[in-house]
């Protein structure tokens, strides 16, 4: 307010010297104080700028008024510019508008020509005297603002620090009350005609606060509590707590173009949130794309990344839990177009080489878009032999058209996200293109981070895709890649579903000893139906019965296919097999503990031995041992033997107390053993079970068991092992069983679990 002549031509140098120098500013509830740099707006005073009662707008807020003038006649100060500080002065107060300065320009060029002035000092004094009352700070003096003098920087110097303090003493108070309001409206959330919409729009305005001082922390927290509250409404939705105003964001999507990232604040779909129109994607693309603009100010892109993903499986979640109608199709375009933007915006932030370091950040990003992709293309009939269909182009036009224009942002981008996926829609073969280039290019990143469980998932997509394609010498690698991966895991479905694949294709391929192999372990693999078990089991059955293969070559079964056929209840009625050298070991163990036990290993020692006349010998033991129906029972010990026997001292047993130093209350009480350091001597023993190297092989329940690798030599002893085995009260059958492939005798030396 004041002379607008006089401020304007001071304004050059006020907003250049006001941001220089730094600020401490120190903030309520204990936070830690920081510097900052004050950068102001100057507006024109006028009454109807001034806030009216209730509104609750930082951005427009005008924290401090500030009144110029450089009247040094008295005359004249009292003719009108006295009238004018008080009509200036009774309009604050009307609007409880406290913080205010007075400024009192000198300039010596006219004094020179005044005769009738009073001293500057005078006029300040009549100001104070008349406006400030007990406080004269409020009227500063401004010498000869633009002389270039050492006077006139100290007046300078001095006059820019009462504003910076005075600005952000205004500043924090109002902030301060501001923040109160906020919590007050947020408290107020369990009440019926609560809007999120709204709660939103002012905390939102708090961020913009913090955005201008470049307290960029400060505003990703008011965004972070914003995305932390609604996904908490939502996941009460999903629990049958309903809130009223979440009904506005169960609208059906109609739109799905995905994030938008290369605006630092999207107007359109803020719009749509202050009116209370936006979808579930509207608000998430909106919410997320401000944090991203914040993170990135921070320089922390690999951040972006990693909340993107989290944000993109979190909504497909979203829009099932709040029952939003969706198109098929649409929540993968929206992620697919959402996950490119993600990787581009980080691109256009950081080098090649930081990006090549920082792979690990985005490589999930580049699988989940795969992901989508190949989605896409089983839907829209773009992965089938015939092509898509009439009712497949239908949904690839909607789907397109659901994208709507591209944005004028990326219009001139050669390889938009926006015009990857148009592309990758418009054709069987660009979709394989596409597919496949983002396939191998996830491949080779996760195997650059050392992720090879994940790079054998995409592998095994990418066979799936190669079967379909009927390309399957193509598939095999990948297949064979992941049926490692899980076997070395032990995950038993993905090993029979892989299985079940890597069959199809060794059939394909003509490879009937693998396919064969394959299928004896599908036979007896109980995570199949009986009616699939039939039929790899009349797979096998069949090739035998067959003699020669399709190219005329004799077919050469290898025992090891027929190893598994004899726990099928299935009778072959198209041929006769003669199974020969099938070591089987079946060992009823007695558990006497009251529940189950779970085993990690049981292991059998079985001694092995050539030597003439070995049958004779096997019948002379068996009578020795009064063996009857082939069943040998070893007598249980009914009580463990005496520590003499085992040279061992007895337990040294005593009780153990600790109380607390302050009030004698007992803390800790246990048993402790004295004398343990003579029970727990490492024990010579020459009974220790031995472990020769061997092929595994699988049994029916799915447990390991090793083989010699080589042949059996004489006196020497072999172990058959079941792995992960759960002992229940009472008897337990354990079956063990692999190939001999020579005659001898066998004599069970020892069992370890």
């Amino acid at each position: 307010a004041g002379d607008q002549n006089l401020f304007t031509s001071v304004y050059p140098t006020l907003s250049q010297q006001l941001p220089i120098e730094p600020m401490e500013w120190r903030r309520s509830y204990g936070r830690a104080p920081k510097m900052i740099h004050l950068e102001s707006n100057f507006v024109q005073f006028k009454e109807e700028l001034l806030p009216k009662e209730g509104n609750k707008a930082l951005l427009t807020f005008p924290f401090l008024h500030i009144y110029w003038t450089e009247c040094c006649d008295t005359e004249v100060y009292k003719a009108t510019v006295k009238d004018d500080l008080t009509k200036w002065q009774n309009i604050l107060k009307a609007h409880s508008s406290v913080d205010w300065l007075i400024v009192v320009v000198e300039n010596d060029a006219k004094k020179k020509n005044k005769t009738n002035i009073l001293p500057r000092t005078s006029i300040v004094d009549k100001i104070r005297n008349d406006f400030c009352n007990k406080q004269s700070d409020r009227c500063v003096v401004l010498s000869d603002p633009l002389k270039d003098s050492s006077r006139t920087q100290e007046s300078w110097n001095a006059f820019l620090t009462k504003l910076r303090t005075s600005l952000l003493m205004s500043f924090t108070k109002n902030l301060g009350k501001f923040e109160d309001d906020m919590r007050t409206l947020r408290e107020k959330r369990t009440e019926p005609g609560w809007s999120f919409c709204d709660y939103f729009m002012v905390q939102e305005e708090l961020a913009f606060v913090f955005e201008m001082l470049q307290q960029f922390e400060d505003a990703l927290v008011q965004y972070d509590e914003l995305d932390a509250l609604f996904s908490q409404y939502v996941v009460n939705f999903g629990a049958g707590d309903g809130a009223n105003w979440l009904t506005f964001f169960c609208e059906p999507v109609r739109s799905w173009n995905g994030l938008i990232l290369r605006k630092p604040i999207d107007m359109e779909k803020r719009e749509l949130i202050q009116r209370q129109e936006a979808t579930l994607l509207d608000l998430r693309s909106y919410l997320f794309s401000r944090q991203c603009t914040l993170l990135l100010f921070l320089q922390r892109p690999w951040e972006v990344a990693q909340r993107a993903l989290e944000l993109l499986h979190s909504c497909v979640q979203e829009l099932k839990l709040l029952e939003v109608s969706v198109p098929p199709g649409a929540p993968d375009c929206w992620v697919f177009l959402s996950c490119l933007e993600v990787l581009q915006r980080i691109e256009g932030c950081c080098d090649r080489v930081q990006i090549d370091s920082n792979v690990a950040h985005t490589v999930g990003l580049w699988s989940y878009a795969t992901e989508k992709l190949k989605s896409l293309g089983y839907l829209c009939g773009l992965v089938s032999e015939e092509g898509p269909n009439s009712e497949d182009l239908n949904r690839i036009v909607d789907l397109l058209a659901g994208l709507g224009a591209e944005r004028p942002e990326t219009a001139n981008t050669a390889q938009s996200p926006y015009k990857k996926l148009k592309e990758a829609l418009s054709s069987v073969e660009a979709f394989e293109k596409h597919y496949l280039d983002l396939s191998h290019a996830t491949i080779e990143m996760h195997t650059s981070v050392g992720r090879t469980r994940s790079a054998r998932l995409v592998g095994k997509d990418l066979a799936e895709f190669y079967m379909r394609k009927k390309s399957p010498q193509k598939a095999e690698i990948y297949l064979q890649g992941a049926l490692k991966n899980y076997l070395a895991e032990g995950w038993a479905l993905p090993i029979t579903h892989t299985r079940k694949q890597l069959a199809e294709c060794q059939k394909h391929l003509g490879q009937t000893e693998n396919y064969l192999q394959t299928s004896s372990l599908l036979a007896s693999d109980h995570h199949l139906t009986e009616e699939e078990r039939k039929y790899f089991c009349q797979e096998i059955l069949s090739f035998a019965s067959r003699q020669t293969d399709s190219t005329g070559q004799k077919i050469v079964l290898p025992l090891h296919c027929f190893a598994h056929l004899r726990d099928l209840h299935f009778t072959p009625s198209n041929a006769v097999v003669h199974v020969g050298g099938v070591l089987s070991v079946d060992i009823t163990l007695c558990s006497q503990m009251p529940i189950p036990v779970r085993v990690e290993q049981i292991a059998i020692n079985v001694h092995f031995s050539i030597e003439k006349n070995n049958y004779r010998k096997t019948a002379e033991w068996l009578t020795k041992h009064k063996m009857a129906n082939g069943v040998i029972t070893f007598p249980a010990e009914t009580s463990p033997l005496p520590a003499a026997q085992n040279n061992l001292p007895a337990l040294e047993l005593y009780e153990m107390f600790e109380r607390s130093p302050s009030d004698n209350s007992l803390n800790t009480t246990g048993i402790v053993c004295k004398n343990v350091h003579m029970l727990l001597r490492r024990q010579e023993s020459g009974t220790a079970l031995e472990t020769p190297s061997g092929a595994a092989l699988e049994t029916p329940s799915g447990a390991a068991l090793e083989t010699p690798s080589g042949a059996a030599l004489e006196g020497g002893a072999h172990a058959l092992r079941c792995s992960d085995v759960t002992l229940e009260p009472g008897p337990n059958t354990i079956t063990f069983r692999t190939q001999a492939k020579e005659p001898g005798t066998y004599t069970l030396r020892q069992l370890c679990a």
